[in-house]
C-alpha cells in the first residue's frame, strides 16, 4: 500500500515526456513520398533462374501502396505460371515487403518476406531513376536494381561470389496498370 503513490508518480512521469517527444511521422512521410514513383499496380513478364540454372518464365504482378498514413510502403509481388491441364495459374514466387525510413540512421530499410518462410532486412538505396538493394546469401551476394521511367518498371537481379563479377539471375519488365 505504501508503494501505490510512488508507482502512480512513476507512471505519470514516464507518460509525460514520451508523449511530448512522440514523433509526428513527418520525416518518414517525406522520405516515403520520395518513393512515390513506385506506387501503383504493375504487371508484366519476368524470368528467374531456379535450382540448377532452370529458367522459369512468369507473369508478374507488383502492388505498391503507402500504408500507415504514408509512413511506409507495402510491396507485394506475385509471379505465376500456367497450370498443367489449363487450371488456374500456379504461383512460383510470392513476396511481401515493407519499406520504411529510419530517421536516426538516415536511410531506408526494407523488411522482406517470401512464401517459403524466409525473411530479411535490407538497406534500400535511392539511385538515379530507381532503387537498389543488396543481400548476403550462402556463397555470395545478390543485388537487385529497379528503375522506373515512363510507366515502366525494369528490374534485374544479379549474383556475385566475389562482389566484383556479377551474373544476372532474374529480370522483370512491368507496366503500370493504375
Amino acid at each position: 500500500m505504501r508503494h501505490a503513490p510512488v508507482f502512480g508518480l512513476v507512471l505519470v512521469l514516464a507518460g509525460g515526456p514520451s508523449e511530448a517527444q512522440a514523433p509526428d511521422g513527418s520525416a518518414n512521410r517525406a522520405a516515403i513520398e520520395r518513393l512515390n514513383f513506385m506506387v501503383g499496380r504493375w504487371r508484366g513478364e519476368a524470368w528467374m533462374l531456379r535450382g540448377a540454372g532452370e529458367r522459369v518464365q512468369t507473369t508478374m504482378t507488383e502492388i505498391v501502396e503507402p500504408k500507415l498514413e504514408g509512413t511506409v510502403l507495402q510491396v507485394e509481388g506475385l509471379g505465376v505460371i500456367p497450370s498443367e491441364g489449363g487450371g488456374a495459374p500456379r504461383p512460383v514466387h510470392h513476396a511481401l515487403a515493407v519499406v520504411s525510413f529510419d530517421p536516426r540512421a538516415g536511410g531506408y530499410v526494407m523488411r522482406s518476406y517470401i512464401a517459403t518462410g524466409q525473411s530479411g532486412d535490407f538497406a534500400l538505396t535511392l539511385i538515379d531513376g530507381g532503387v537498389s538493394w543488396t543481400r548476403e546469401v550462402p556463397g555470395g551476394r545478390i543485388r537487385n536494381t529497379a528503375r522506373f521511367a515512363d510507366g515502366l518498371w525494369h528490374e534485374i537481379g544479379e549474383f556475385s561470389r566475389d562482389g566484383t563479377s556479377w551474373t544476372q539471375t532474374m529480370e522483370m519488365r512491368l507496366r503500370r496498370e493504375r
